[in-house]
């Protein structure tokens, strides 16, 4: 995925969950590859929009404001 980042120009937000070991330790890096925002949401996992939807929901309304 890394060398598609440069291809995207959309406002964009990482949302990613506080146990998600796989994209977690990766966010800050996404993040600046992108000059995008990130959001850690308060629990969950890979999953998390589906585990916590109305933090989630909350998270990108507010971001898109």
């Amino acid at each position: 995925m890394e060398p598609r980042l440069p291809h995207i120009t959309a406002r964009t937000l990482a949302v990613c969950a506080p146990d998600d070991h796989f994209s977690l330790p990766s966010l800050a890096k996404f993040a600046a590859a992108l000059g995008c925002e990130t959001r850690v949401l308060s629990s969950g996992h890979v999953a998390a929009p589906e585990q916590v939807p109305e933090e989630f929901a909350r998270t990108v309304l507010a971001w898109v404001g």
